[in-house]
């Protein structure tokens, strides 16, 4: 292995292929308006196209509290008139297809949004010159390399899986799931009630719905563990892959953020490869140039051994 190439998304986007997060929002306003609603719901960032343009990062950025406030209106209300024995469930019923729509049900979505995206005919003019017989690490689901570049599969990790199959994609945040567990998950007492609701509240909390909102909040923290990336355990199962790393004289990174969702390859990449690799990076504009920049250099690597390129540098086929 002395040429290994990093494939990120900005790949394929490069040669037109709609696989960007602002795309698939799109692909839920067609295909799944229910699922692009819960995001609109119980998502919180800066602005709402910023969680579409960094969207695995703020797949940990949940609303708890709403959503809990949400899942609350389903618990039963046994002093109810309209009380029935299937209002016990309910509240669990409600939860389940929330967070089910969440993590298994966005990786399926997206899993068809990208064999759709990869459907369109590629223009030879956008491909670029690579080494086919080269090592490749693919961050993308498509198979853009090889149905476009005739790369051998057996040359190509996909280190977050592949769309078509029926295994499972890799997609999520990378915030230890651990973090979002707060000792004071606990029903929040209503404020500017009169006493008379206040005894009333205290009276329905304390029979039944005490246990089953802690049912709830424990759901709810479960979400933040089936929705991360445990990119730690990723490189720990392939650790016969990254050994193989050292021999590597050339590496090439094309189209890849090199975010902080995926930093942990690359520190691994890089602390496997031999001090004297060459990296070749490519960037988009000057503010990706200077984050390349500072990424490199708390990788340690030397300046002197990697090179900064355009993309739209890159020599073309």
């Amino acid at each position: 292995m002395k040429k290994l190439y990093v494939i990120g998304n900005g790949f394929d986007l490069h040669h037109g292929l709609n696989t960007s997060f602002l795309n698939f929002k799109e692909y839920l306003r067609v295909y799944n308006v229910e699922l692009l609603n819960l995001f609109d719901m119980f998502y919180y960032s800066n602005r709402y196209e910023d969680l579409w343009s960094n969207f695995e990062y703020n797949l940990a950025n949940l609303d708890k509290d709403n959503l809990l406030d949400h899942l609350s209106e389903f618990l039963p209300v046994i002093s109810s008139d309209d009380f029935s024995d299937r209002d016990w469930h309910a509240s669990d019923i409600e939860c389940d297809k929330i967070l089910g729509l969440l993590t298994k049900g966005l990786r399926i979505n997206f899993k068809d949004f990208i064999i759709k995206a990869s459907i369109k005919k590629i223009d030879d003019n956008k491909k670029i010159k690579i080494d086919s017989k080269a090592s490749y690490i693919s961050f993308n689901y498509t198979k853009t390399l090889e149905k476009e570049y005739c790369v051998d599969n057996e040359n190509i990790f996909y280190i977050h899986g592949i769309a078509y199959g029926d295994e499972e994609i890799i997609l999520g945040h990378a915030t230890d799931p651990n973090i979002f567990k707060d000792s004071k998950d606990t029903i929040k007492i209503p404020e500017d009630v009169s006493d008379e609701y206040l005894d009333w509240w205290y009276s329905e909390m304390s029979s039944n719905n005490d246990t089953m909102y802690e049912e709830l909040v424990s759901n709810v923290n479960d979400y933040f563990l089936s929705s991360y990336k445990n990119t730690q355990k990723i490189i720990e199962d392939n650790s016969d892959y990254f050994k193989k790393l050292s021999n590597v004289e050339k590496i090439f990174i094309l189209g890849h953020s090199m975010s902080d969702v995926d930093i942990s390859y690359f520190e691994k990449i890089a602390i496997s490869l031999n001090e004297d690799c060459i990296w070749y990076v490519s960037y988009y504009d000057k503010n990706d140039y200077e984050y390349k920049n500072k990424v490199l250099g708390m990788l340690d690597i030397d300046a002197s051994k990697y090179q900064l390129i355009d993309f739209k540098d890159l020599p073309f086929i």
